[in-house]
């Protein structure tokens, strides 16, 4: 689920702004905020939360095999550097499928980060053999020096938004999908989700599709 689901009430209830969306909240050891799992794969909550003031982004757990190939530190490592924030992205340990399992399973996968405002690693941790934690040095004071003085790579204050807000304007994923009804199975939603947003990519001429298909 996701407020986009249900967006005309999210909006009746806490309005159409970046906080109602994009929460940050304003702490002593920086300004923080949340992206869950594979929201990082999409660049616009990483920006959203940027744009909202973030400075410190925590990215929550996503499964095997998400983490096991190189998409997912270069996620991290792309929101981070897009926006000059802080990724916070610790992955889930050991896994048990039961109760009563003494034995866990690897269902993360490992590759907990820690990824600084410039993309940079500063702390990495393959292992989920049990009970594991990564560290790093997180320097907001050094975030913030960055932003207010590097010539280039604070990019942020170089988005043309008359520009971007062409890519958009018309809608692409539908919203409201579960304003009146409960989410369906995988087949359901594949079927009637995925495989029309595919064929709309087709239809808008944006994606050439495949040969024989």
């Amino acid at each position: 689920m996701s407020p986009h689901d249900l967006f005309d009430w999210w909006v009746e209830k806490y309005g159409r702004n970046l906080q109602a969306f994009w929460p940050v909240a304003d702490t002593e050891i920086g300004r923080l905020g949340i992206m869950m799992a594979i929201e990082g794969s999409y660049p616009e909550n990483a920006r959203g939360l940027a744009m909202n003031g973030a400075e410190v982004v925590y990215r929550g757990s996503t499964p095997a095999p998400f983490t096991e190939n190189d998409a997912f530190e270069i996620t991290n490592r792309a929101r981070a550097l897009d926006n000059n924030v802080y990724v916070v992205a610790p992955n889930i340990g050991s896994y048990h499928l039961f109760p009563d399992s003494e034995e866990g399973i690897d269902a993360g996968g490992g590759q907990s980060m820690i990824v600084d405002y410039r993309g940079n690693l500063v702390g990495k941790q393959r292992d989920t053999n049990g009970s594991t934690y990564v560290t790093g040095p997180i320097n907001i004071e050094a975030l913030r020096h960055h932003r207010a003085n590097a010539q280039v790579t604070n990019f942020m204050k170089d988005v043309r938004t008359e520009v971007a807000q062409l890519i958009y304007q018309e809608p692409i994923y539908p919203k409201n999908l579960y304003l009146e009804k409960v989410p369906g199975n995988h087949d359901w939603y594949k079927q009637e989700i995925g495989d029309r947003q595919i064929a709309l990519m087709h239809e808008r001429d944006i994606w050439k599709a495949p040969e024989g298909e």
